[in-house]
């Protein structure tokens, strides 16, 4: 994911920093000295409004609950399945015997092994909190993720629709823009608020944990809404699994 100042953006190479969406947002969430070095915070105050406010997330939420169905019914029966659910099938009928941190593990990692694709449409402006909101992308369903792939922020949202479909819920789960201090670039990620800690999804499978890392977050969303995070604070170090 590539957030910018500009409605210009530059090719990605690597599903880690990734290039795929170009925001310009208002100057609290594009602000680049949003909070560093501690952990998400989910408590904290900043939301601006429901997911309506960015209309093409708000589209794919859209979509992905009109696609569920054919999931569920694949589910319910391995007869009913397309050949391309087959697999995810294994995959939630496995981690439904798991606690809840194996389910996150086992999710970052099958997400983390589809293929990178970069993905591209057309600019789009809209009123966020009173100022314009340009961006480009088009969100993946999980559907759409697991047919052909997607790019970072697609790899961070269907980790959200997968923990949720193994029962986590909306508000432990948000979708994060973050600055990345240590590449000089931006980057998404998935947050799960889980067991008293915070825990962020990446995409080389590390689950990055605990008061300390290089992040600062920009902004995030979540099937509910859309949250800023001004402020400033030192980067340190991060504690890290992988898992």
């Amino acid at each position: 994911m590539r957030v910018t100042r500009s409605t210009h953006s530059s090719d990605g190479t690597t599903p880690f920093h990734c290039v795929g969406l170009t925001v310009v947002l208002l100057i609290a969430l594009a602000a680049t000295t949003a909070h560093a070095g501690r952990p998400y915070p989910f408590d904290e105050t900043g939301y601006l409004g429901a997911a309506t406010l960015m209309p093409e997330w708000s589209a794919t939420m859209g979509r992905e609950r009109a696609q569920a169905p054919l999931l569920d019914a694949c589910l319910a029966d391995e007869d009913r399945c397309p050949s391309y659910y087959r697999g995810l099938r294994r995959l939630l009928t496995s981690a439904a015997t798991l606690d809840g941190y194996r389910q996150i593990s086992l999710i970052n990692h099958y997400v983390n092994r589809k293929r990178y694709r970069n993905d591209r449409t057309e600019q789009i402006e809209t009123p966020l909190a009173g100022e314009p909101l340009t961006y480009r992308s088009r969100w993946a369903t999980l559907e759409e993720f697991v047919r052909r792939g997607g790019d970072c922020e697609d790899y961070a949202t269907t980790k959200y629709y997968l923990l949720r479909r193994l029962g986590f819920a909306t508000d432990d789960l948000r979708v994060v823009v973050t600055w990345d201090g240590e590449s000089h670039g931006y980057h998404a990620v998935l947050a799960v608020r889980f067991d008293g800690e915070v825990l962020l999804l990446e995409s080389d499978n590390t689950i990055r944990r605990g008061s300390r890392h290089r992040y600062r977050f920009i902004y995030s969303i979540n099937e509910n809404g859309i949250w800023d995070h001004a402020g400033s604070q030192d980067p340190q170090p991060a504690k890290e699994t992988s898992a």
